[in-house]
């Protein structure tokens, strides 16, 4: 999985004039018609809006407020250490981003965008990753990564997981956010009908999907397969949501063929990581658990696809960001991944929308 732009709020857009339209891009649903010189005049405003953002969580003013605290801008700029008119000007473009607003006095405070970027929240950790050195490095090296084949930015590895855990801070917020942002989805798969008692979730980052499924049924059990080290971390959050005894944590190599029986298994934002020869071993090793798991057995595979060609969506964006960070890793139509399934021995029987622009792919064993 990786932190992408979708997660942060969309560049605020100007209304323009002018008779040329921008098809489907990314800000065709908030403005139909507009020039080709403003449309690109506000793609490449969105840099400076997300130096905004950064700037906002660095100087501090969310840890400053209550949220139904409001201050003066000079009072602001005294407890930042800030320069008074700078600050000044800097919170009237934040109210204009939706980041503060203003009581009849004048007095800034927090809209719930701007709460949400306090330290330690899901969104101030999304902020913290996507301008870390890496990631940033990253998309400035996309046109190099697109003449080499691949992510330039990586020297020399096949994903970012390295470099991450080298780094303990960013290791902290990625984990985070990878572990905020699933709630919703973890929430929406609780709430799905398990006909059978085990779950198994490989590549299951530090638990939080499958401990919230295990909370909502107490006749489920459950299977993570991770690394080492991020094994660890999911073996101490099962214990503190008192899972122990429910849940096996396997530390190894998601490619290996480790699975245990299952009547569902879970391959949640992982895919995408990988080649298509990567997954094809990864869904035959699913099939055989899903195999000895008996005959109603599923697999439940989650992405976000890519649209038809012409449209912008999240799936979009995140395909060029897969691009810079993982050697071989590409979101797909739902197309691809039905052939993947179909190669390894699937057959995929339907799909329906998750939260966070996430698709469920349910497949068995078998083929038509």
């Amino acid at each position: 999985m990786s932190v992408d732009d979708r997660d942060m709020p969309a560049p605020p857009v100007e209304a323009a004039t002018g008779a040329s339209e921008i098809g489907n891009g990314p800000f065709a649903a908030r403005q139909q018609a507009i020039t080709t010189q403003k449309a690109i005049q506000q793609m490449t405003g969105a840099d400076i809006w997300l130096k905004a953002l950064q700037s906002f969580v660095s100087l501090g003013i969310a840890d400053t407020l209550d949220d139904d605290e409001f201050r003066t801008s000079d009072d602001l700029a005294k407890v930042c250490q800030a320069d008074p008119q700078m600050m000044n000007r800097f919170l009237h473009a934040m109210h204009a981003y939706g980041v503060m607003t203003t009581d009849e006095r004048g007095r800034y405070g927090l809209t719930p965008l701007g709460q949400d970027l306090r330290p330690g929240t899901a969104m101030w950790a999304a902020l913290g990753v996507i301008t870390s050195p890496l990631w940033q490095r990253a998309g400035a090296s996309l046109a190099a990564t697109i003449c080499t084949g691949r992510p330039h930015a990586l020297n020399g590895e096949a994903t970012p997981y390295p470099l991450v855990a080298a780094d303990p801070g960013l290791a902290g917020m990625f984990s985070t956010f990878m572990s905020s942002r699933t709630i919703g989805l973890a929430t929406a798969l609780a709430a799905r009908d398990f006909s059978g008692t085990r779950v198994a979730d490989l590549g299951g980052g530090d638990g939080t999907l499958l401990s919230t499924i295990l909370d909502g049924d107490q006749r489920l059990t459950g299977i993570l397969i991770e690394r080492t080290d991020v094994a660890a971390r999911a073996a101490t959050h099962f214990a503190e949501r008192g899972l122990t005894g429910r849940v096996d944590v396997i530390a190894d190599d998601i490619f290996a063929d480790t699975c245990p029986p299952a009547d569902v298994v879970i391959v949640a934002s992982v895919l995408h990581n990988w080649d298509d020869a990567s997954n094809l071993l990864l869904l035959s090793n699913a099939r055989q658990a899903l195999e000895k798991g008996g005959p109603d057995a599923e697999l439940w595979v989650i992405e976000t696809l890519l649209p038809e060609p012409g449209i912008h969506t999240s799936g979009i964006d995140l395909d060029l960001r897969m691009m810079t960070l993982f050697a071989g890793g590409r979101e797909r139509t739902l197309a691809q991944y039905q052939e993947l399934l179909t190669q390894a021995g699937l057959t995929l029987i339907g799909d329906e929308s998750l939260p966070g622009d996430f698709t469920l792919m349910i497949a068995i064993t078998g083929s038509d």
